[in-house]
């Protein structure tokens, strides 16, 4: 089950980027290149790629950073609670919650239900990152474009929010951090390639991929509600060859 997590969790995030992460964290990585001298051309030229990688990396580096560690704390939460749903029995009824929480998400990329990142915003309030990110921005240490990755990380997003129910459902620490640093790795290379691909779409395609990436946290999530209900012994399990389906 692992082996599609990651496979899940790096598509999502490459498709998703030319849409939704786009429109999400573009500007932060606008503001971030106009603030770096080493990235503003004061002569006419070109800064070469080498040197816009080696200038964004540590922002990117430190995102994944979060990411992979938010995934552990939750792969651990997941495993703890299969633990005790394997006890009681609820293990079952453990991976249903997960698929329909992944589908409530699933619907809100898609657009049938409203944006997730307005609640989670809602949730966060006054301790909102982006208040401290402020300060990094401008900053040229390595350190600092590290921290402000970090703080970047935690900003509040349906689609890492859908990631971290994926990799809850991995049941293990080191499940859950691998499927959330397959995901943030899936987005880098349009973060990191300073937009140049996406500009390259027009907004009506990037919807369009936005809503694939929906739909296959949709489908995924559905797979997780079957296994919940094969384990809670409603329905038979699904296997194809070596593969589980559910």
């Amino acid at each position: 089950m692992i082996i599609s997590n990651l496979i899940v969790a790096f598509v999502t995030g490459l498709i998703s980027s030319f849409g939704h992460c786009l429109g999400m964290c573009g500007g932060i990585v606008a503001i971030y290149s106009a603030r770096q001298p080493v990235l503003v051309a004061t002569d006419g030229t070109r800064p070469s790629i080498f040197v816009r990688i080696s200038t964004l990396a540590p922002v990117h580096v430190g995102r994944i950073t979060t990411y992979t560690f938010l995934g552990a704390l939750i792969g651990l939460a997941g495993s703890l609670l299969d633990r005790v749903g394997g006890l009681m029995g609820w293990q079952g009824i453990f991976s249903i919650a997960v698929g329909i929480a992944m589908i409530v998400v699933a619907l809100s990329l898609i657009g049938v239900l409203p944006p997730i990142e307005v609640a989670l915003a809602s949730v966060t309030g006054r301790a909102s990152p982006m208040k401290h990110m402020r300060g990094l921005f401008g900053q040229r240490s390595l350190l600092a474009s590290w921290g402000l990755g970090i703080l970047w990380g935690f900003l509040p997003c349906g689609l890492v929010f859908a990631m971290l129910v994926v990799a809850a459902g991995t049941h293990t620490l080191w499940g859950g951090a691998l499927t959330m640093l397959a995901f943030g790795l899936g987005t880098v290379p349009t973060l990191l390639g300073f937009g140049l691909a996406a500009n390259l779409l027009s907004p009506r395609l990037r919807g369009r991929l936005q809503f694939f990436a929906g739909l296959l946290i949709f489908l995924f999530a559905m797979q997780t509600i079957l296994r919940g209900l094969a384990a809670a012994n409603v329905i038979h399990s699904l296997i194809i060859g070596p593969v589980m389906l559910w």
